[in-house]
């Protein structure tokens, strides 16, 4: 079983050290684990299924339940306060404790750092430097892109991207992505990262007319729901995301930068209608 420190799904890692903990020690059951736990065997099973969330009051009967060391324990809490977090802030606090234990630095942006939001392809451009080597051919960086960007634009990229430490040259002068995560701050919510948001949202309608039915999927549905249940599907698009995103990273041999937006807001509010007098 891999490093706890490897996992940001706290159900993930729960699955996992279940299934690890039955394999050294003995043959366990749900209901066992619960027992010890104090808790209620079906709702740790529906924890354990992405149904529910974990109660916070049983966040360290778990991590005595494994044994976990203080270090361990402290990001088991931050995993599983970020995984229950209602917003972005919130989520974004317990994100950056997270890293802070596994020991990654994360950089903070500054206003005048937010530029790295302000165009699509500085993003596009890092993840390109990221599965291929790139020394100085800007013209064959920039028509990489589609749509494709200038030179100049390349250029402009990677001397922001330098900048910002968030890629660095190695001793044959190739640029190499640095390991570094970038946040915003308190400024999560920031006009620069609305802006970014938009700029993609557009890019994807773009590739209706840019792109080949085989190279894009883009589909749309409209459904109905209880407002009550927004935030489990919020959840849901939440486990999904970081699904393709441990994809990603697990992955080798990548040869395309793919941008991922869901999109999902209320067309309408239902009010009772009146019935029409014939």
């Amino acid at each position: 079983m891999k490093p706890i420190f490897e996992y940001t799904d706290y159900r993930e890692w729960l699955r996992d050290a279940f299934d690890d903990f039955k394999q050294r020690k003995t043959v366990i059951s749900w209901r066992y684990m619960a027992m010890k736990m104090g808790a209620d065997p079906g709702n740790l099973l529906r924890v354990s299924q992405g149904k529910i969330h974990l109660s916070t009051g049983l966040i360290q009967p778990a991590a005595d339940f494994f044994e976990l060391d203080e270090k361990e324990t402290a990001y088991w809490t931050e995993m599983v306060y970020f995984g229950r977090a209602k917003t972005d802030a919130e989520a974004l606090q317990h994100y950056e404790r997270m890293q802070a234990l596994k020991g990654v630095s994360l950089k903070l942006l500054a206003k005048k750092e937010l530029e790295f939001y302000r165009h699509w392809y500085y993003n596009a451009i890092r993840s390109i430097i990221g599965i291929c080597k790139f020394k100085d051919d800007y013209e064959g960086l920039a028509e990489c892109c589609t749509p494709q960007i200038t030179v100049e634009e390349a250029k402009s990229a990677v001397q922001l991207l330098h900048e910002l430490n968030m890629i660095s040259t190695d001793r044959d002068g190739f640029w190499k992505v640095n390991d570094t995560f970038v946040s915003t701050g308190g400024n999560w919510r920031s006009a620069a990262v609305r802006q970014f948001q938009k700029d993609t949202i557009a890019l994807a309608g773009e590739s209706l007319e840019r792109h080949a039915p085989h190279l894009r999927d883009i589909s749309t549905v409209t459904m109905t729901f209880n407002m009550d249940d927004i935030q489990l599907i919020r959840e849901k698009i939440n486990e999904f995301r970081s699904d393709l995103l441990r994809l990603s990273q697990d992955g080798s041999g990548d040869n395309t930068v793919f941008q991922l937006n869901i999109q999902l807001f209320p067309l309408a509010f239902v009010k009772p209608l009146q019935e029409k007098k014939k």
